[in-house]
């Protein structure tokens, strides 16, 4: 069973939530913001539109696996805590990312939503 660890979410608003990710996730999400949980309603990193809740910003990854001619994309969804990590140039498309050992593309930057 994965280890999961709760860690701050600042929300466009301002306000902060909890949030359950796995750890080598929480590393590479930016630093977390300053202040205390102002909410308690948890952010939910894989909502669907029919829930109600609070789907976080953060960006998508991608990474080639395999060797030609067997060779597929992977993808994954990597929150990000704050609007300024966000902004930064880490988490801009094209840049790198390490998670948890394994070397990530951004491929998409997607924008938060209730």
């Amino acid at each position: 069973m994965a280890v999961k660890e709760i860690i701050k979410y600042e929300a466009d608003s301002g306000e902060i939530y909890g949030m359950v990710i796995d750890p080598d996730r929480a590393a590479a999400s930016g630093a977390q913001p300053a202040g205390d949980v102002s909410s308690r309603m948890k952010v939910k990193i894989s909502k669907t539109n029919r829930e109600f809740g609070l789907r976080p910003r953060g960006v998508r990854l991608s990474r080639v696996v395999g060797t030609a001619p067997d060779q597929f994309r992977k993808y994954s969804f990597l929150p990000v805590v704050t609007q300024t990590a966000y902004d930064s140039p880490g988490f801009a498309i094209g840049s790198t990312i390490t998670v948890d050992g394994t070397q990530w593309t951004v491929s998409t930057k997607l924008a938060e939503d209730y």
